[in-house]
């Protein structure tokens, strides 16, 4: 590990970090953070984000298993900000069906602003992530945000009876299905921009759920 903090530069056509002692986990995650806006996931290995933080290249290793505990870690601080993100909306205006609805447009709006870091959270390398408890415990934590909003409805009478669990994997299927295809250009086939079909699918949700 260099003594000196290096230069901001470019290399590999992303931002080269200057690195002090201290928190290398979290300057090797920023520092993937950069390679995957620039290069997508393809350029998240532990030799890059090594280079781009300037330590040796078995630095990483000390933090991260392998290249996928590292696109983990992108994921799991990933699903923590968007897990922010829904809370913030959620608190800022009306209660009830009027707090459901702001939750449901900030998880499609945060997938917008950040479309490669959701791309890493629903990939298929990481699909399967019985050995990422981390991983797993931030995905857990924002579907819980939903479940339990929409528990907290119901006990309130302003949705219909069912499921909890059910009515929240329908409504984040929903939602995903709407952010993979408008991401991939595939909604303009509607005419409709995304504030428009975000409403009209948070609306069928709610009347599907029994919404008063």
């Amino acid at each position: 590990m260099p003594s000196k903090s290096r230069s901001s530069g470019r290399r590999g056509g992303t931002r080269r970090r200057a690195y002090h002692h201290g928190d290398l986990r979290q300057a090797l995650l920023d520092a993937a953070l950069d390679l995957l806006h620039a290069g997508g996931t393809e350029a998240l290995t532990l030799r890059a984000v090594a280079r781009a933080v300037g330590v040796s290249q078995t630095a990483p290793y000390r933090h991260f298993a392998d290249r996928r505990a590292l696109v983990a870690g992108v994921a799991e601080q990933a699903f923590a900000r968007m897990g922010d993100v829904i809370t913030s909306a959620v608190r800022t205006g009306d209660p009830g069906l009027p707090a459901l609805r702001r939750g449901l447009a900030a998880y499609v709006a945060f997938a917008h602003e950040h479309p490669a870091e959701y791309r890493v959270m629903f990939g298929p390398e990481l699909a399967r992530r019985q050995d990422l408890s981390q991983l797993g415990d931030a995905a857990v934590g924002v579907f819980s945000l939903l479940h339990d909003g929409i528990e907290r409805l119901q006990h309130a009478g302003l949705l219909g009876n069912g499921d909890s669990a059910l009515m929240a994997i329908t409504a984040w299927a929903t939602l995903h299905g709407l952010v993979m295809l408008s991401l991939d250009g595939q909604t303009a086939v509607t005419g409709r921009d995304l504030t428009e079909l975000v409403d009209a699918a948070t609306g069928h949700l709610l009347k599907g759920m029994g919404a008063d």
